[in-house]
C-alpha cells in the first residue's frame, strides 16, 4: 500500500515580515529559490526583474516596519538577487 501523497505548499512571501509562509525562513528560502529557478527556467532576466521588484517591496515594507532595526539595503540585495547566477 502506498503512502498518501502529501500536497507541498508554496514557498511564498509572508508580507510585510517577507517570511516564508511555509517555512518561517527569510524569503527567498531554499525551496522558494528552488522553485523560482524552474520557474523561470531560460528566462535569467525575467527572474532577475521579479526578485528586483520582491526586492524593492521588501525594502520599504520592512523599514515601514521598523526603521530602526530592518536590514541594510545591501544585505538584502544579497538575500533576493545574490543567489541567481550572474550569466544566463
Amino acid at each position: 500500500m502506498n503512502a498518501p501523497a502529501t500536497r507541498s505548499e508554496p514557498h511564498t512571501p509572508l508580507r510585510p515580515l517577507w517570511l516564508c509562509r511555509t517555512d518561517g525562513q527569510p524569503w527567498p528560502c531554499g525551496s522558494a529559490r528552488l522553485a523560482l529557478t524552474r520557474e523561470y527556467a531560460g528566462q535569467h532576466a525575467a527572474l532577475t526583474v521579479h526578485l528586483g521588484g520582491s526586492l524593492a517591496e521588501a525594502f520599504r515594507d520592512l523599514h515601514a516596519l521598523n526603521p530602526g532595526t530592518a536590514p541594510e539595503a545591501r544585505s538584502l540585495s544579497e538575500r533576493f538577487l545574490g543567489w541567481v547566477r550572474t550569466s544566463p
